[in-house]
């Protein structure tokens, strides 16, 4: 039976990752790591292919961040499952920046995860990881550890970790894109939005708040397009290629969700003075437990493939 569910139209969120890296403050030093050999220029975009950097900029920022589908099934009661996440120790198993930026993604996102059930204690094995992935990759010093080490006490303020680490991020997407590092914060963003994914898919469910968990997970279908737009720039390399062509078989899953576009007049409100256009359009999100199931194992299929 399909269920037909109103949503308000989907507005993209803040940057990947936004409450990850403010954990990332644990006291140990990263750990000496073997350097990786591929630098992931962005030389590899092919040429009739190419974006500007500030679309590639917007597009990143679109893709959902991990702390909205975490603070969802936290809210709608949905039991925490430790087993759905990465492992710790397949840390060793990334040797390259191509796999430590998509595993900066996953374990960031289960960091978030872990945070908001405050799975504090279980945590620092993780924020190792992190922190560790992050100094591979020489983006760790765009956040502020000092002040996150003092928000650390109160890291169940979403919003108040939010607000920095997006800061954050946003100063490292920009340094990525203009020293031609793009493709690093794309493989993150893939990596976040993989695991998020993979997560509300498998976590168990129940009435009433199944519904709209499923609802999230069929808003993803534009986020997919956005996230193959990205991708198909990096196509020259065989193994972005690869994660283009899984992405293409998880479309052929998503393309049976209906997404329908409901106009509403906007309206304009007064907030701390300012003048505020409110969209009021909303959406009609068809789909099945069928389509679920079939989005499930094709996203199975492509984190087990990353995270090994």
């Amino acid at each position: 039976m399909k269920v037909l569910i109103m949503i308000k139209k989907i507005i993209p969120s803040l940057l990947i990752i936004a409450g990850v890296i403010s954990f990332v403050f644990v006291a140990c030093a990263p750990e000496r790591r073997e350097e990786a050999t591929d630098l992931l220029s962005d030389k590899m975009i092919a040429d009739d292919m190419e974006m500007s950097d500030q679309a590639v900029g917007e597009m990143i920022t679109s893709v959902p961040n991990p702390v909205e589908m975490s603070v969802l099934l936290q809210r709608s009661n949905v039991v925490y499952s430790q087993e759905l996440l990465n492992p710790t120790s397949n840390i060793s198993n990334y040797n390259t920046n191509f796999e430590r930026a998509i595993n900066l993604g996953v374990y960031g996102t289960d960091l978030v995860y872990m945070n908001i059930y405050d799975r504090t204690v279980a945590t620092l094995s993780y924020l190792r990881n992190v922190r560790n992935l992050a100094e591979d990759l020489r983006i760790g010093q765009f956040f502020d550890y000092e002040t996150l080490n003092r928000l650390s006490e109160s890291s169940r303020n979403v919003d108040s970790v939010l607000y920095i680490t997006n800061r954050g991020f946003d100063s490292m997407t920009q340094y990525l894109i203009n020293q031609g590092r793009s493709s690093i914060a794309v493989l993150i963003a893939y990596g976040t939005w993989i695991e998020s994914i993979h997560i509300a898919t498998n976590v168990k469910t129940m009435p009433p708040n199944k519904d709209l968990i499923h609802q999230r997970i069929g808003e993803q279908k534009i986020v997919l397009d956005n996230i193959l737009l990205l991708m198909s720039n990096y196509r020259d390399d065989p193994r972005f290629d690869e994660l283009f062509l899984d992405l293409l078989d998880l479309k052929k899953e998503f393309d049976k969700v209906t997404i329908q576009y409901i106009y509403a007049e906007p309206e304009v409100k007064e907030v701390n003075g300012a003048r505020v256009v409110i969209d009021n359009s909303s959406s009609e999100v068809f789909i099945t437990e069928e389509i679920i199931e079939g989005i499930a194992q094709q996203v199975e299929y492509i984190r087990n493939k990353i995270v090994e």
